[in-house]
């Protein structure tokens, strides 16, 4: 069927669906027609297939330009600012919500509105109140409170007032300001402004100037605020006035000025001091230090204006020093004693010697107390010089078992001891022996402390010290310490002491309590253990000990420490050893243990051999070896069990005398090698007990020895175990104790015999045999050498020509001497073709200036050699064998100086095809160089070998595999291995250069040494430079330690600080010669002065001070008059004029010395003296002559004026003699006061110089 448009099917009956495809758009339903569709649409579309989107916004329905927005079967308007409604017809009224605060007014506009502010308020809406202080309107602190269009400054508390707090309240209209101050405004407050010495808020406080004692020296200390001085004191105005009332015025004692009477006034700028005398300023004084000694004339005085000649005439013996003296202008000396004299003139020996252990008992008198109490000195001192070379023995004891005070010494270092009430102290000087014969001082003082001095050079300023302090309130010396004992001490007492033993030696300058102890006054006499002097024997320097032994000085006998094998009281015995196996025989000993040695035991011989293997010593129950030692392969064994064996690491078959010691302690084996104990190993310890056989050098078996060694060749002795030795041999009339006889013996030979090693005559060639125990040497003739004498020595028949060395090398000689070239003088030289050796080194000794040139040169085919010299420095090139790199060098150094330079290059394995080389040049170590090489055997090919091309200098040794290359001319040598010369020109052999010394070139007899083409000077002494033309400034290396030094041709002079000799001004003269230090206190020399160490309880320049210090008024008081001052050593008396001493206790003798003239009698007074003058002088010191006519008699005017005058001149004579007699009792007064220091004490330096009366050199 053809069915109609619409349908389908066979029939045609389908009707086909047309929506199926869904045409309609947009949400459209679709409703099938026949052979068609219908869209119904929603609304907003249109169209047949409602695809058509339908405008809503085509009639433009918005308003005041709104914009329309189409959407689905709708529109939308979106209004601008300002309206509203669905087509934005109506205008919004934005005030309609009030936005506008506190008051402001709201003005509408389209979109927006704005707002009008009241007064005081701000901001978009006007909620913002204005700040009208943040411009800070308020000034000087004042708080500002904001208000509403407004503000209000609070000035409280500011001290400003006004509106806006700009006026100052006026606090200082109170005056409260006092002593003239200023009142300055201030804010809320005032401030006062002092004048300089007031202070406080209100300047009502006068500063006190003197409190801080400003014025130094004893100046008093006056404030210039103290209106009661003006117009009272001097150096005060009449008026007062604030503005001079700040600081102080000081009046100063004597002799000081300054503001603070800190200057002491120099009385040196006079220049009083002569002859080259330092002048040192004092307190009102001065010292002069005299120079020392010129041309033998010594200056002394006051002013070193005096020659002082008291040691022209001296009285000092023994090579005491003479001082020379000036005092009270008398001319003296003083003698200064070498050590063992004493007295006046040094004439009193102090010597005394212990020849014998014993000791002196010293009483010490009693009255010694009173007169230390009086000199406020030490307690007890003794000071000793002591000689001896014992380690241990007492000094000096004092006191008794209780009680006691002594001086040892005890493994030589010095002891000291004391005892007081049941408190013992000990003070020892460690590691300061003093027992090496010599003369040493010590000292033991007992004050507040107890103190060990000792002289040595190795101590702080020459003096040890060690103290220890006592308890407070110490009082004097305990009548126990009255006994002295001196060398020693009686036994319940000497037990106190480590060394309880007495003193065998010297002692000399023995002083007990400052008082001497003279030899003179000892018992001396065949029961007294005291003898004058000290006779020293000197034991060992005569070594009486033989063999090595160790002498040791006993003082009076010595003793002998002998080493082994020697004993004896001089070492001269020795142990005999015993040979074993003479001539190959078999030898041994044996003997059976007395006593057990148990498992810890020392074993200790001598052994002499050359064979290595051999039984020594065995040890052996009824069973087996306890302990056995052999010999094997040259070391020695020892072994307990078969498995257990330790080594003894030395070689013992060397021929020599070896001492083998060995330790057992509990299965360790121990040895003594080289003075150390080394530890050899551990082995089961087996006890040596009494019963067990000893077997030396061999058993009675030979198939046991066999199993060690066989039997012992050579030679033991001094066989020791424990302290035992055994003897193998009786001794007539000698035995040493603790010997063990052996007991049985088997071709034992006394001493240690050799063989006669030359009964088979092995020396050849004529050689003579000696016999060197078990061996033998050959004396060679003169042309042979070897063991046997087999080697011909060629050399010996002198076949080198002159100017050549002859050197013997294997089969045959060489003929050296050095050779100079000169550019073009190379040579050359080949193999003989029979070298067999491996060419694997090259030396080379030369000598140039020139910086360029060929040493040795060799090529052959692909192998080279070359030493050469290039830019002064060496190079060396070596390319041989299968290596491709080769071996090169290049010195870093150069060696064209002129001196001879050694250079060597060896393989450093010389057997391999290929190795690397060392070098070595000029000694230094093997240089290992960079690459490899092969050895140098291409030069066997008939090899041309170049040496010194173009080369100026000297060539010396020349050696290639230790073959030299000779320079000489030689027909031919007997060796078969030879480098050959090829060349036909001559050597110009030694070497020389050119003449460079022969214009004199060396000035100022400076001397020219020739160095090869070049030269030096060696100058004379004092001159320098490379032609000797400077002279040598010597001062230039500061040789005076302490001085000016002045150059003088190969000399200088120094010109010495005071205080220092010498030649290099580097001897500082001891000052502590005559100290002045205090109170047991220790001097310590200085330059040009000396200081004193003191002891805890006193201070000051001497020591002189007690410590802590003493104070006015407390603890310390001036007497006659005298004003205490406290200062910082402590409380001093200034005395009143007349007086001196610690306390102003002294009345000054104005008589000592006298002062008056030609007889005059002088009369002591307070701070003056009176002359009573002979008739015939008058003045204050009787030093003016009386007028002639007081001298004429009466009766010669009696006979001038005749008898009738004589009445009348009598009576004239009689009233003249009473004028006279009145004139003398008041003429003469003298007053030295102005001469006299003010006070007892005088300031001095931290290092105290000498006093005037005693510095006289």
């Amino acid at each position: 069927c053809v069915c109609q448009p619409g349908f389908s099917g066979a029939n045609c009956r389908d009707n086909i669906d047309e929506c199926a495809s869904d045409p309609c758009q947009n949400g459209a339903i679709c409703r099938d027609r026949v052979n068609e569709y219908s869209c119904f649409c929603v609304p907003g579309f249109q169209g047949y297939n409602c695809e058509i989107d339908i405008n809503e916004c085509a009639s433009r329905p918005c308003k005041n330009n709104g914009t329309c927005l189409n959407e689905m079967d709708h529109y939308l308007c979106k209004c601008v600012p300002g309206y509203t409604g669905i087509n934005c017809e109506a205008e919004i009224d934005e005030c309609d919500s009030d936005p506008c605060q506190n008051g402001a007014s709201c003005s509408d506009h389209v979109g927006f509105y704005s707002c009008t502010c009241t007064p005081g308020y701000q901001g978009t809406h006007c909620e913002v109140d204005i700040d009208e202080c943040a411009s800070l309107p308020c000034q000087h602190g004042g708080v500002c409170r904001d208000l509403v269009n407004s503000y209000f400054c609070d000035c409280s508390d500011t001290g400003f007032e006004g509106d806006h707090c700009e006026l100052d309240i006026l606090e200082c209209a109170s005056g409260p300001c006092l002593n003239g101050a200023t009142c300055t405004e201030g804010i809320k407050n005032y401030s006062c402004v002092c004048w300089p010495g007031y202070t406080g808020q209100h300047c009502e406080e006068d500063v006190n100037e003197c409190v801080t004692d400003p014025c130094h020296n004893g100046g008093v200390c006056l404030e210039r605020s103290n209106q009661s001085y003006y117009g009272t004191q001097p150096d005060f105005p009449s008026n007062f006035s604030y503005g001079q009332a700040a600081g102080f015025i000081c009046w100063c004692q004597p002799g000081f000025t300054g503001v603070e009477c800190a200057v002491n006034i120099n009385e040196c700028e006079e220049g009083p001091c002569k002859n080259g005398a330092v002048c040192e300023d004092g307190i009102a004084d001065y010292t002069c230090h005299c120079a020392p000694s010129q041309d033998g004339i010594i200056w002394g005085g006051k002013n070193c204006s005096v020659k002082l000649t008291g040691c022209q005439t001296h009285d000092c013996q023994n090579e005491a020093l003479c001082i020379p003296t000036y005092q009270a202008e008398s001319h003296g000396h003083l003698c200064q004693c070498q050590p063992g004299f004493y007295d006046a003139t040094c004439s009193t020996p102090t010597t005394f010697s212990f020849a014998s252990r014993g000791y002196l008992l010293v009483e010490l008198p009693v009255n010694n107390q009173s007169r230390r109490d009086v000199a406020a000195d030490q307690l007890a001192s003794v000071s000793l010089r002591f000689r001896t070379t014992l380690p241990s023995a007492i000094l000096f004891y004092r006191g008794h078992e209780a009680e006691y005070l002594f001086l040892e010494l005890f493994d030589g270092i010095l002891h000291a001891g004391l005892k007081r009430e049941d408190v013992g102290y000990l003070l020892l000087l460690e590691g300061l022996r003093v027992d090496d014969g010599q003369w040493h001082k010590a000292e033991v003082v007992l004050h507040s402390s107890v103190q060990l001095k000792l002289w040595h050079d190795s101590c702080e300023a020459g003096v040890c010290l060690r103290s220890s302090p006592l308890p407070n309130g110490t009082a004097a010396i305990p009548h126990a310490l009255l006994n002295m004992y001196v060398g020693g001490a009686e036994d319940p007492m000497a037990n106190n002491t480590h060394s309880q033993q007495g003193f065998v030696g010297c002692l000399e300058d023995v002083q007990v309590d400052a008082e001497a102890v003279l030899p003179e006054d000892l018992p001396v006499g065949e029961s007294s253990p005291v003898k004058q002097g000290c006779d020293r024997t000197e034991w060992c320097l005569s070594q009486p000990c033989f063999h090595g032994g160790l002498c040791v000085d006993l003082w009076a006998t010595f003793r002998c420490d002998c080493s082994r094998p020697y004993g004896g009281p001089t070492c001269s015995y020795e142990r005999p050893a015993a040979t074993f196996g003479l001539e190959n025989s078999t030898s041994f000993a044996s003997f059976t243990l007395s006593e057990s040695l148990g498992a810890n035991f020392n074993i200790s011989f001598f052994i002499r051999s050359r064979k290595p293997n051999g039984l020594l010593l065995q040890f052996s129950n009824e069973t087996d070896p306890c302990l056995t030692i052999y010999l094997k392969n040259g070391k020695l064994k020892i072994q307990t069990l078969s498995t257990d064996t330790v080594t003894f690491p030395e070689n013992l078959v060397d021929g020599r005398r070896h001492l083998v010691a060995l330790s057992f302690q509990g299965g360790i084996v121990g040895a003594h090698q080289s003075d150390t104990h080394v530890e050899l190993g551990q082995l089961v310890a087996r006890p040596l007990l009494a019963g067990s056989e000893v077997y030396i050098g061999g058993h009675p078996n030979p198939e046991s020895a066999d199993l060690w060694g066989g039997y012992f060749k050579g030679c033991l002795q001094d066989i020791q175990l424990n302290s035992h030795h055994i003897r193998f041999f009786q001794v007539e009339n000698y035995s040493l104790p603790q010997e063990l006889n052996r007991t049985q013996n088997g071709n034992l030979v006394n001493g240690c015999i050799s063989d006669d090693t030359c009964k088979s005559e092995p020396c050849q060639n004529g050689g003579r045999c000696i016999v060197t125990w078990n061996d033998f040497h050959c004396s060679c003739p003169a042309n042979f050498t070897g063991k046997f004498c087999e080697e011909r020595v060629w050399c010996e028949s002198d076949p080198c020509p002159e100017a050549t060395t002859c050197v013997d090398v294997v089969a045959g000689y060489v003929c050296l001497a050095n050779a100079t070239f000169n550019s073009y003088g190379a040579i050359e030289f080949t193999t003989n073709t029979s070298v067999t050796r491996t060419l694997s080194s090259v030396h080379v000794d030369f000598r140039t200036r020139d910086e360029d040139a060929v040493l040795l040169h060799a090529v052959e085919e692909v192998d080279s050699l070359q030493i050469a010299i290039r830019n002064s420095s060496l190079v060396v090139d070596i390319r041989s064998g299968n290596s491709i790199e080769g071996v090169s060098f290049l010195s870093q150094k150069p060696v064209t100086d002129g001196a001879w330079h050694t250079v060597s290059v060896s393989m450093e394995e010389p057997s391999a095809l290929s190795s690397r080389w060392l070098l070595r040049l000029d000694g230094s170590l093997n240089t290992t160089l960079k690459g490899n090489a092969g050895n140098l055997d291409f030069l066997k090919n008939n090899g041309l070998i170049v040496l010194a091309e173009n080369f100026t200098g000297c060539l010396g040794q020349v050696k290639i595999g230790g073959i030299y290359l000779p320079f000489a001319a030689h027909p031919s040598y007997p060796q078969p291995e030879q480098f050959q010369h090829s060349g036909r020109g001559t050597i110009q052999l030694g070497c020389s250069g050119a003449d460079v010394c022969a214009s004199s070139p060396c000035l100022n007899a400076g001397t020219c040494e020739d160095l090869f083409n070049s030269f030096s000077c060696a100058c004379r002494a004092g001159w320098g430079g490379l032609l000797c033309e400077a002279d040598i400034d010597e001062c230039q290396s500061n040789p005076c330690v302490h001085g000016n030094c002045v150059d003088a041709v190969a000399d200088f002079q120094c010109e010495c600080f005071r205080g220092f000799i010498g030649k290099k001004c580097d001897i500082n003269v001891d000052d502590c010669v005559r100290h002045q230090c205090l109170n047991g206190a220790t001097c310590v020399d200085g330059v040009y002065g000396y200081s004193c160490k003191c002891p805890p309880q006193y201070s000051g320049p001497r020591c002189e001070w007690p410590f802590p210090p003493e104070q006015c008024g407390k603890n310390f008081t001036c007497l006659n008059g005298g004003k205490c001052v406290s200062e910082s050593w402590g409380a001093n008396c200034t005395c009143k004029p007349g007086f001196t001493g610690r306390n102003c206790q002294i009345n000054i003798n104005e008589c000592d010395p006298n002062p008056c003239q030609n007889g005059g009698t002088c009369q002591d007074s307070e701070n003056k003296y009176e002359c009573l003058c002979s008739a015939s002088y008058m003045g204050e010191r009787c030093d003016i002559n009386q007028p002639v006519w007081a001298h004429l008699s009466n009766s010669s005017v009696v006979g001038a004026v005749g008898a009738a005058g004589a009445a009348l001149l009598l009576a004239l004579v009689a009233v003249t003699a009473i004028v006279m007699k009145r004139r003398r009792a008041t003429q003469g007064t003298y007053s030295p006061s102005r001469q006299e220091k003010d006070g007892a004490r005088v300031e001095m330096w931290n290092v105290i110089k000498m006093p005037p009366t005693e510095r006289l050199i």
